[in-house]
């Protein structure tokens, strides 16, 4: 099997948190963010890397400059969506997602346990080198997974930011962690 490279992509900056609206697209500084993104994806343009997004606004709103330059299409994933909280009240959900960020891996609810074991199964059987642009809690799975972290959060990972990762023969490898910032979490 050949190895290939991915760069998982954190979406832009959204236009409200999380927990106040279920799928908001970007603000205006993410939309910023994605034409920096494009430019920072510059020197990847011509290796043929298919483009694959989340189905959340955020994501494929920061896909688009990319996809526009690139004359490239978006593939949707849900595969690389965000955890999945459609059970939790708006209200609620970054009560729940910070318990969740801070639980050991063996003890998260059995939705979010599937959710990462479909992130890593679907990262091991790519095919061809890929730009995923996704979300915080997705980059921290994979980045956990290689590191072997015992609870989901692992890192920060800023808004824009590149994490690079190969897969060979079914093992992911970590090439580069993306630029991380301490910042208020709105997945």
């Amino acid at each position: 099997m050949a190895e290939v490279e991915i760069i998982l992509i954190r979406h832009g900056e959204a236009a409200s948190s999380w927990g106040d609206d279920p799928d908001p697209g970007l603000s205006n500084l993410g939309k910023s963010q994605a034409e920096a993104v494009k430019e920072n994806l510059e020197s990847f343009k011509s290796q043929n890397f298919q483009l694959i997004s989340s189905p959340k606004k955020r994501a494929i709103e920061t896909a688009q400059p990319t996809s526009l330059d690139w004359k490239s299409e978006i593939k949707i994933d849900d595969a690389f969506s965000e955890i999945p909280a459609s059970n939790i009240k708006l209200e609620r959900r970054m009560e729940w997602l910070k318990s969740m960020m801070n639980m050991d891996i063996t003890m998260l609810p059995e939705d979010v346990k599937e959710w990462r074991s479909r992130i890593i199964e679907k990262l091991k059987n790519i095919k061809s080198n890929s730009i995923i642009f996704s979300h915080f809690m997705v980059i921290n799975v994979v980045v956990g997974y290689v590191k072997n972290h015992p609870i989901l959060l692992s890192m920060y990972p800023d808004n824009g930011s590149l994490t690079k990762i190969k897969v060979s023969n079914g093992k992911i490898s970590l090439i580069k962690i993306g630029d991380e910032k301490n910042t208020k979490i709105n997945t």
